[in-house]
């Protein structure tokens, strides 16, 4: 009776066992497969949201093409008045020409107060925005000893060129998905962004 009782009661462990090892497994087999379908769902996602950005890029550079570039006196005259309280240093610190116009403001004194600023036209057939955002995806880097950082500053996609060993940065954006603006100084990418007027910027809104 002994015997048999003992007999009953390793039959009875070894079922439990069975059993909870049964469970485990398909509980890891239920895991992996949710796991699984998250990920093809993100994977589903992604491809259509890149898709989606890729018809929306081409639809703005086919927009683009259409347009008429600025004149060079239109460039001008959307330059800056100033640019972190320094005035441009005199009409030959200006330039224009090639659907671009840009500016040199700070002091004659002092190299270290000294920017450059630039805008340039993405309309009509040469690819500005189309350069730029495609920089940007595939996030390309410069030179030895230079930094290249993609990141946003209020909404927009910025491009930032560090060069510490001359002390030199710039940070470009695309404004009105059609004009690429740049600054150029001794300050970092940061506090060039700060120095961006947007309330200047405005003047490009009519050519939108």
């Amino acid at each position: 009776m002994k015997n048999i009782l003992k007999l009953t009661l390793v039959v009875v462990v070894l079922v439990l066992v069975s059993c909870k090892d049964s469970t485990t497994e398909e509980k890891k087999t239920t895991l992996k497969t949710t796991i699984s379908s998250a990920i093809e769902k993100a994977k589903e996602k992604a491809s259509e949201n890149q898709h989606d950005t890729q018809e929306s890029d081409k639809a703005l550079y086919k927009a683009l093409k259409k347009k008429t570039p600025l004149t060079d006196d239109q460039l001008l005259a959307t330059l800056p008045e100033h640019i972190n309280g320094n005035k441009i240093l005199g009409e030959y610190a200006r330039q224009v020409g090639f659907q671009e116009a840009g500016g040199t403001y700070g002091s004659f004194d002092s190299a270290e107060n000294t920017y450059t600023f630039w805008i340039k036209d993405g309309a009509g057939s040469k690819p500005i925005v189309k350069v730029f955002f495609y920089s940007y995806e595939i996030k390309s880097q410069g030179a030895p000893k230079t930094e290249s950082v993609y990141t946003e500053h209020d909404g927009y996609k910025t491009f930032a060129f560090l060069q510490p060993e001359i002390k030199m940065n710039s940070i470009e954006f695309v404004y009105n998905n059609r004009f690429v603006i740049s600054l150029i100084g001794r300050d970092s990418a940061d506090a060039l962004w700060s120095y961006i007027d947007f309330e200047n910027l405005k003047k490009l809104d009519p050519y939108k």
